[in-house]
């Protein structure tokens, strides 16, 4: 494929038909935070809204895929719509239907898309997750959801097989690439082979009907999964228009959407370029981020919008990115962490693109964003909170705190992008809330200026971001322990130019073992293998004693001092 932009046919985007207005009929970010009204309709199901409705435009391209080391792969909304009905139909014949939850667990863009959208088709509940994660992760993840269906990629089967030996829930298999493995007590099926009717009736389902359950690390106790309805993609959709400054240049859109599809973020990208009628560019592979990759693909396939956080465009700042052509890229999103001054001047100067910044989290999606087009948002503000969402600086109470002063950012109920619960957990999803449930507590701490943008200044618990990744210190800590070697273990995170925050384990080794590197080797494999890869400690110290409460709880503030001491 030669460079530059990548055609896909003409793409007009008929705002008279959306459900959100066109953002762009306004003159100014207050004129349209003051006339913006929600219009939810009582049934949404997102497969019909994002590939069903574009389908009989045959010939329009959905998904543009380069896998590495295998070549490309295109999907039109037509060709999407007859392989998820074949899934969904397969899936119905084996008895998973409408409240079922579907874990998927995958690499590839197309077939892991393609489960999500027959999931919603049956009026099932998806469950995206890490291909990272190992044994354990994934077996508490599938218990604690009552998983009736796994797709996996063929090469995690055997990790599968060892969570799936204590649960009794998950009646199919479908292996994502060939059918190798054997499970017992459970059909596995192929994935490419699974028979099915490329016809059928998606089921009615109301807007605020579960779609998903997103797993997100928290600080104590086991990850909570999250449960998203299907009228939380419209929830974020104003800024998805905001930040990728959709209305006042959508002719011929490609977005080239990075972020990994086991988060919402990665799967809502996809989503919004879907409820748009333009394509979604992915690249996949199993080796990790390289910044040339990055250069390449824009080069050669002329993305208009792209997504690149800041562990992304600092290795990719350190290239020379005169030898790409860079022309067709107009708008990049960032997210995860505050884009620096200098990098916000990367990317308008070098790679000559509008820059702007969205903040959400899993529990309340995309709700404070930038937008070049109406406002010079100062570099590492979150921006404005976009239109149909009131998101202020609260204190425990509810009550408005004062301009400058730190608090709670807080989203106000009911809001389409905000959770509907915490899965099997009514205590935890009563804490989430504020004032009698007038807010939602996003836990995270920042401020609002004299000019209304509003500032993050850090996590209210203990979460650790690292590359992008949430990690909840306590699953960490749980797995250390499960080592004879360590008596006792407290894992705090530690600012790294690179990747934000990475993982420090403070062990206090048990009786008799030595404090080596052979023990810091044992640890850190024991982590990849039953967890996740992204959630090994990179920095490891000994410790007489780690200090604990009389509780028993680790005294994290403490290990924070110990680390500032020894900076010091």
């Amino acid at each position: 494929m030669s460079s530059g932009n990548t055609q896909f046919g003409s793409i007009s985007i008929d705002w008279e038909s959306e459900p959100v207005p066109n953002l762009g009929q306004y003159d100014s970010y207050e004129e349209a935070r003051a006339n913006f009204e929600w219009d939810i309709p009582e049934t949404f199901n997102i497969a019909t809204d994002v590939v069903t409705r574009h389908a009989e435009k045959r010939g329009q391209v959905a998904l543009f895929q380069r896998i590495e080391d295998e070549g490309e792969e295109t999907y039109t909304f037509w060709q999407l719509e007859r392989e998820s009905n074949r899934l969904a139909n397969a899936l119905e014949t084996r008895g998973v239907g409408q409240g079922d939850r579907i874990a998927i667990v995958g690499a590839r863009s197309d077939r892991v898309m393609l489960a999500h959208l027959a999931a919603w088709k049956l009026g099932a509940v998806s469950v995206p997750l890490s291909t990272l994660y190992g044994a354990d992760a994934l077996e508490f993840r599938l218990s604690d959801c009552d998983a009736s269906a796994v797709f996996v990629d063929q090469d995690l089967s055997e990790t599968l097989a060892d969570a799936l030996e204590s649960i009794d829930t998950v009646e199919c298999v479908v292996e994502m690439g060939g059918t190798t493995s054997h499970i017992e007590g459970i059909e596995t099926a192929d994935f490419d082979e699974m028979d099915g009717e490329t016809s059928y009736e998606s089921v009615e389902t109301a807007a605020d009907d579960p779609a998903l359950i997103l797993y997100t690390s928290g600080t104590t106790g086991r990850p909570k999964g999250v449960v998203q309805d299907h009228q939380s993609l419209l929830g974020w959709l104003p800024s998805f228009q905001m930040c990728f400054e959709l209305p006042w240049h959508d002719s011929d859109p490609l977005l080239y959407a990075t972020p990994d599809l086991a988060w919402i973020g990665g799967i809502n990208l996809v989503l919004g370029s879907w409820h748009y009628g333009f394509p979604a560019f992915r690249y996949d592979s199993r080796t990790g981020f390289d910044p040339k990759t990055v250069f390449e693909n824009i080069d050669r396939y002329g993305p208009t919008r792209a997504v690149l956080v800041p562990g992304m465009l600092k290795p990719m700042s350190q290239l020379d990115a005169s030898q790409y052509d860079l022309d067709a890229l107009q708008v990049v999103m960032s997210g995860s962490e505050p884009v620096s001054e200098q990098l916000h001047e990367y990317v308008t100067e070098t790679l000559g693109a509008n820059l702007n910044e969205m903040y959400g989290q899993t529990e309340a999606m995309h709700l404070v964003t930038s937008c070049s087009q109406w406002f010079d948002a100062d570099p590492g503000s979150l921006g404005y909170p976009a239109p149909g969402h009131d998101v202020r600086i609260i204190d425990e109470d509810g009550t408005e705190c004062e301009t400058g002063e730190t608090g709670i950012i807080g989203l106000k109920s009911p809001d389409p992008t905000m959770l509907v619960e915490l899965w099997n957990d009514d205590e935890a999803t009563e804490r989430k809330f504020v004032a009698d449930g007038e807010w939602m507590n996003t836990d995270d701490l920042g401020y609002c200026d004299e000019d209304g943008q509003l500032w993050f200044k850090s996590r209210a618990d203990d979460l650790i971001i690292t590359n992008g990744y949430r990690v909840g210190p306590a699953e960490v800590e749980d797995s250390i322990r499960e080592l004879d070697q360590v008596r006792e273990v407290g894992i705090i995170g530690v600012e790294d130019d690179g990747r934000g925050e990475i993982i420090k384990a403070y062990i206090e080794p048990s009786e008799g073992v030595a404090d080596d590197d052979q023990l810091k080797e044992v640890v850190r494999s024991h982590v990849k293998t039953n967890l996740a890869k992204y959630e090994y400690p990179r920095e490891i110290t000994f410790i007489d004693e780690v200090p604990t409460t009389v509780t028993g709880k680790i005294k994290r503030t403490k290990l924070e001092e110990h680390e500032r001491e020894g900076q010091a």
